[in-house]
């Protein structure tokens, strides 16, 4: 950064990782966690892979969401842990019956 003392973008830089470790942990946790069940149930790798890192994915977009649904922040871990254990299959199959059940319910309102 130009004109700032040496050692502020380390120190902001660490501020920024402790805050959100929780958050990378959940995201590491369903990633690993995800892709030992797909091996263990003899999944492809390429299969493994793709549904370990949507899993991860879909922690860190669930992790900013928790106190939407009213879990505390200290919830991340299990959240992540939870995600990485149903698998992206599983996953993908309950976010679109929710998507059906509420187009179902705006058709019936027609």
């Amino acid at each position: 950064m130009h004109g700032a003392p040496p050692g502020v973008f380390e120190e902001q830089l660490l501020k920024w990782l402790v805050n959100y470790l929780p958050t990378f942990y959940a995201a590491g946790a369903a990633l690993s966690i995800s892709a030992l069940m797909s091996l263990y149930d003899g999944q492809s790798l390429i299969k493994t892979a793709t549904g370990s890192l949507a899993c991860g994915i879909l922690t860190l977009a669930v992790a900013g969401s928790l106190e939407f649904f009213g879990l505390p922040g200290s919830a991340v871990t299990f959240i992540g842990a939870s995600i990485g254990f149903m698998g992206a299959e599983k996953l993908r199959d309950k976010v679109g019956g929710l998507f059906c059940r509420g187009q179902k319910g705006i058709k019936d309102a027609e």
